[in-house]
Formats: structure tokens, sequence, C-alpha cells
């Protein structure tokens, strides 16, 4: 048991457990947080899978920040117990603990350097005499700088704290939207369900990676259905909903006007709850809005593509030419589509709804994925209806030089050929709610204080040892190095002597 006390009290585990949330801060921080699976295999083909393994795609709740965290916050309450027994001494009972032998031993003592004066006592606050007869003398200054320890390191457990609240009750997820949507919000009984569920099937992906028969995985999986049924519910019941009115682009600008760089993203948004709506307010990098139980952040600016246009030729033979009533000097045609929005030409027996586009189209590892957001390789996945709303077929749209692969993903008697889609913008904002915020800043605040205590209030102890044979010892010690406490020493010194009568001779 000593072992542990010693360790968690140690100043060296405390270095290392902070090294290593600073190591997974800075990870959290070049790796992008809380994106779709998918995106991390996209973007990392070699290491995405085990960021996904680790929870690094969600740093602050992982498993090893958690850890951390919560040893982090074991150390401190270890030493803030065993520093207030300490400090109590001092602050309640010092001159009674205190003994002729430890006073005796600091550095910074000397006798008095002369006859003390008859009414010396009266520059000491407390006096007392030990069993062998020495009178002990006590005066202390900046009490108050002991309490500054103790305050840092509440401090630093209220921030601990604060964190571990926000890990646990708090949630965050992005929302986005395009000039013009309004989107809805969810309550926050429904989001915090969201988070359960990407917790669950993060959990049920690394089980599924060592065991696929494992019987906990169809648990998981009617937990997930349930949970993502509830934040379904609570899109369509929403908290309120946010109105994208504006988005645009600060850049740093070259003395000659050339643009440099990126200098900030901006949304312009209206929040409407019910019949209620807030003025314009811009979101900013590093500048948040807060409405309702969440927080705002400008988190990211994506390109994407809503609309597509495809030419269509009917590939059937003369038999599916009859059966579908279609007549083929009619085509080829030429069909634009919205993102997961259905669409019915007259030229058609089918529903048309774009299902997916991908900019910049791969395979990896057996998954579907664009690896950017540039037209280096479109594809567009479509979905055909029939009238009584029952899928009729599958297929794929590719650029004219990639035509080779349509016909290996398509069972639809059409053959739709990439012609162009426009990019449009879409604002990122990561939605937050932190209950263990104002924990932090107060704790923040007591850390803050306790380092002026500490740093800038001087404890002081002045000491006078009078022994029964007539020796003195005057000792001034604290919190701060004995060289310090020389001129204070002197000064003490001089109100105690006797100024009418002569030092004795050496």
């Amino acid at each position: 048991m000593r072992i542990i006390h010693k360790i968690f009290v140690s100043l060296k585990s405390a270095i290392i457990l902070i090294g290593i949330l600073t190591v997974l801060s800075v990870l959290g921080t070049l790796v992008p947080q809380n994106l779709d699976a998918v995106e991390y295999i996209r973007r990392y083909p070699r290491i995405g899978h085990m960021i996904l393994s680790l929870g690094f795609d969600d740093m602050y709740r992982s498993a090893p920040f958690r850890t951390c965290l919560w040893l982090l916050s074991i150390s401190t309450v270890t030493c803030i117990i065993t520093r207030w027994k300490s400090t109590y001494r001092k602050l309640s009972a010092r001159l009674e603990r205190a003994s002729a032998r430890e006073i005796s031993a600091y550095e910074s003592g000397r006798p008095v350097s002369g006859p003390m004066k008859q009414d010396w006592s009266r520059e000491f606050a407390a006096i007392r005499t030990d069993e062998d007869g020495v009178q002990i003398c006590l005066n202390t200054s900046g009490k108050i700088s002991l309490l500054g320890g103790m305050a840092i390191h509440i401090g630093l457990l209220m921030v601990l704290a604060g964190g571990l609240v926000g890990v646990y009750l708090g949630v965050e997820t992005v929302i986005r939207g395009s000039k013009g949507d309004t989107v809805p919000v969810a309550p926050l009984a429904a989001v915090r369900a969201a988070r359960d569920a990407d917790r669950i099937a993060r959990e049920a992906r690394n089980i599924k990676e060592f065991s696929p028969e494992d019987p906990r995985l169809n648990q998981m999986r009617e937990q997930i259905e349930a949970l993502h049924s509830v934040y379904k519910d609570g899109l369509a019941s929403p908290a309120f909903k946010i109105a994208f009115d504006e988005l645009w682009i600060e850049n740093y600008q070259a003395s000659d006007g050339r643009v440099i760089g990126v200098k900030s993203w901006n949304s312009r948004v209206r929040f409407i709850d019910g019949g209620h709506e807030s003025e314009p307010v811009q979101v900013m990098v590093n500048q948040p809005v807060s409405y309702g139980d969440y927080t705002f952040y400008q988190s990211s600016w994506n390109k994407f593509y809503r609309k597509v246009k495809m030419k269509v030729e009917f590939i059937g033979d003369a038999s599916a030419s009859t059966q579908l009533a279609i007549n083929k000097d009619d085509f080829p045609q030429t069909l634009e589509l919205n993102i997961k929005e259905p669409f019915k030409p007259e030229w058609s027996p089918f529903e048309f709804v774009m299902a997916d586009f991908m900019p910049d189209f791969r395979i990896i590892n057996d998954r579907f994925v664009s690896v950017s957001h540039e037209l280096n390789n479109p594809a567009a996945m479509i979905v055909a209806y029939d009238s009584a709303g029952v899928v009729a077929g599958r297929a794929w749209a590719f650029p004219p030089d990639r035509m080779s692969m349509a016909g290996h993903v398509t069972n639809m008697p059409f053959l739709f050929t990439f012609i162009s889609s426009d990019a449009e913008y879409e604002s990122g904002m990561q939605m937050a709610h932190d209950p263990g915020k104002p924990m932090v800043w107060l704790g923040c605040l007591l850390f803050t204080l306790g380092m002026i205590m500490s740093f800038y209030v001087p404890y002081r102890e002045s000491w006078l040892l009078v022994y029964p044979n007539g020796n003195t010892r005057l000792v001034i010690t604290g919190n701060r190095p004995s060289k310090v406490f020389a001129d204070d020493l002197q000064q003490l010194d001089q109100q105690l002597i006797n100024p009418d009568k002569e030092p004795p001779a050496a």
C-alpha cells in the first residue's frame, strides 16, 4: 500500500501522465475527430483501421485518454490529502508541534547580536516553554500562501473532474449545411443515444475483427438499432433548426493580391425554435456561438456535389424495350439527379435516386470510398424503383474513359455516363454539449489564484529560542530561499536588542 501511495504522490508519476495526455492531445489535434469510419479508411488507408480500433477517431473519449485522466485525478486527490495534513499542522498548531531541536537545525539562524530589551516578548504573537525550559517564540505572516498549493491541486482536480464529466455526460457531433439549407438539431437525449450507438459500434468492430462469430455481436446490433431509432425520432421532433443563410471564406493575401492561405471559414446562421427565430449570427473559427443546450464551433469547410448531369443510353434488347414500353429511338437522354432526391423522367418507367456520389472513386479494403473532393474519378450510384416502390435495379455512372467498369456493376437496361457536376460548399460545425465546462473554468480560476498565492505571497516564520542558560537563537524561515530573509533577520535582531546596552565583547 505504501508503494502505491508513493507512486501516486510522486511528481515523476504526474509528469509522465501529463506527458502522455499531451501526446494524446496532439494526436487528437492532428487526426480529425468524429468523422465517419469510411472517411478514416479513405484518408489513412494504412492506419485507418488502427485509428478506429484504438478509438482515436474520438480521442478525448478513448480508453487511453480516459485512463490517464482517472490516474491523474487519483494522483491529485492523494496529493491533496497528503499535503493537507502538513498544511493543517502549520495553520493550526505550528508552535505546539515545533521543537527547539527542529528550529535550531534551520540554516538561516544566528544568536541575537546583543542583550535583549525587557519587553522583547511583545515582538512575538505566540510563546511557549517546552519541557527543557526553552522558550519558543513564533511570529508568522503570509499564511494564505500555505493555501496556495492546496488551491493549485484542488483547481487541477476540478479541471480533471470537469474533463471526466464532459467525457461521460457530454456529447460532440458535427452538423453540415450549405447555403439555403435548414438542418434539424435533435434534442440532447437523442444525440446522447447516437453517441452511445457509435461507442457500441466501435466495440463491435473490435470484437468482430478478432471473433466474427461472437454471440455478443447480435445483441450489440439490436442495441445500435434501438439507439439509432431514438436518434431518428429526435430528428423528426428536433429541439430547434439551424438555417444556413450565407457561407464565405476569408483569405490571407500577399502584397500583390495573391491568395496565400485561408484565414477563416464563416457561416451566418439563424436558429429556428418553433415559432421563434433568432437574429442572424456569425459563427467563425475560434468564435463559437451557443444556443439551447449546445455550443457551435466552425470546424470544417467541405466541397460537395449536390447535382450530377449524366447521359443515359438504352442497352436492353427488343424484348426488354417492349416489356418496359421504351422507345429506343428516344435515346440517348440527358438526366440530372440531385443526391438522394427521387426523380422520374417521362421516358422511363422507373423512378431514379442517386444514392451516393464519389468525386474520386476508389475501392479500398473491399469498400467504395472517395479519396478526395476533386473530380478525379467521379462515380454516381443510381437506384431504380418501380411503381410499387420496390428496387428494380442498380447502376453506376462513370466518365466515358472508364465506362468499362459500368457493365460489371449494373443490372438495369440503361447505361449511365457521367457528364459533369458543379461543386458546392458545405459548412461543418461542431455541435457540443459539455456539462463539465463550468467546473473546468472554476478549476482554472482556482489554479490561477493558487499560483498567485504561492508565488507572490511569501510565507514566513520568525522564531526565537531562549535557553535557560541565557543563550538565544534567532531564525527566519519560510517558502523562500534563506538568503531572501537575510534583511528580515537583521531587522528582527535590531528590534529585539536593548539599544542602551553594549553587546558582549567577542
